[in-house]
């Protein structure tokens, strides 16, 4: 489990005060520091907070992420179940956070993923942060990260944030193309047979 360090959840109000405020072109918006990030992601884990529509330990695509959890903070929760699914959210509020813990095939914690909406961020690819940590709180990439947002623009109409499986499927060409040398899930393999009209077109 991730590491849990003692500090309160910090508020959408205050993330906007860890921001620079004013238009994107004369004083852009900055994420915050990505240890700021990881308290609130311990805070998360703490509170046992997860996402609408989500399960501890549900399926991943990859060896590396057999199973995954996925987290919400309040923000990002209650948009959620406002709109009644993550199918049906077509843009998150400003200060959402969603995490999601990746566990290998002995449930050993292998990384943390995150996004945080920040708005007037990264406005092409719908102002997320984008993070990735080691179960330490190392930072393996943080910020406008390409990768993590070429993955996600292929749910953009839920404003890049994928449901979990079974309810959004990738298709095993376009999962190789963004993990090449990594190998499938086989449970995951067997989900793209058992629901094909989960998967995203």
């Amino acid at each position: 489990m991730v590491t849990t360090i003692k500090v309160a959840l910090i508020s959408a109000a205050a993330i906007a005060g860890l921001v620079a405020t004013g238009h994107a072109e004369s004083n852009p918006v900055t994420a915050p520091k990505p240890a700021q990030l990881w308290q609130q992601i311990n805070a998360l884990e703490k509170a046992k907070s997860i996402m609408p529509g989500s399960h501890a330990l549900q399926p991943g695509s990859r060896m590396v992420d057999v199973y995954t959890t996925d987290l919400s903070n309040k923000v990002a929760t209650d948009k959620i179940k406002s709109a009644g699914s993550i199918l049906a959210v077509t843009q998150y509020p400003d200060g959402s956070l969603l995490v999601k813990n990746n566990y290998k095939k002995n449930h050993e914690l292998g990384s943390i993923t995150a996004m945080l909406k920040l708005t007037d961020y990264d406005k092409a690819n719908r102002n997320w942060v984008m993070a990735a940590y080691s179960p330490t709180g190392k930072v393996i990439a943080y910020g406008k990260v390409g990768s993590c947002d070429a993955c996600h623009a292929f749910v953009a109409k839920s404003d890049f944030v994928f449901a979990p499986p079974p309810v959004q499927l990738l298709k095993a060409s376009i999962w190789k193309a963004f993990f090449p040398k990594q190998k499938m899930s086989p449970t995951y393999v067997a989900l793209l047979t058992k629901y094909p009209d989960a998967i995203i077109k």
